[in-house]
């Protein structure tokens, strides 16, 4: 039997964490439910909360991903239910939040960064600054590092009067 996609408010859909790495389990409205399944973002820089693609992972490693579901909107959802799609979206994603920046040189073309970020000091380097740093129309700043690990700052302005003129320099 083949399931076809179905869109869905987030109105009704209850979902919870497992234990298990990023895996969750959604209830429909109709009350069938979906375990250990995992959410996609479709548009992950652009519109974080939006268009959340609930997909099956393969059962062979020759098989593809099941595609179930999308979730219009997660501000539809109850704040459970939210609360477990953002934690499991986050252990998925993983991209660092960083709190400030502690030191910034540019050594021959390399911009060498120190930040802090929320899971710990990362110092790491930037090659191309023109696309490796991207200011988005939310506010929020990634930053693609020369070994293409991504990094968010989600409020400039949250970062100290230092950090705020070290990066300022580069926007």
């Amino acid at each position: 039997m083949e399931i076809s996609t179905r869109f869905f408010s987030g109105k009704n859909i209850k979902i919870e964490t497992t234990k298990i790495g990023v895996f969750m389990n959604v209830t429909m409205p109709d009350g069938e439910v979906h375990t250990n399944v995992e959410p996609r973002r479709y548009f992950p820089i652009s519109n974080i909360y939006n268009y959340i693609s609930i997909v099956k992972p393969p059962e062979k490693d020759k098989d593809k991903p099941t595609e179930l579901l999308i979730i219009k909107d997660i501000e539809q959802l109850d704040s459970d239910s939210k609360a477990a799609l953002l934690e499991t979206l986050d252990k998925y994603y993983m991209i660092p939040k960083i709190l400030d920046v502690i030191d910034s040189k540019n050594v021959y073309g390399i911009l060498q960064w120190v930040v802090m970020t929320d899971r710990g000091k990362f110092a790491f380097d930037i090659r191309d600054l023109y696309s490796s740093i991207k200011q988005l129309p939310d506010g929020r700043i990634l930053i693609l590092d020369a070994n293409d690990n991504r990094y968010e700052i989600s409020d400039y302005k949250k970062l100290s009067k230092k950090g705020q003129n070290l990066l300022l320099g580069y926007l």
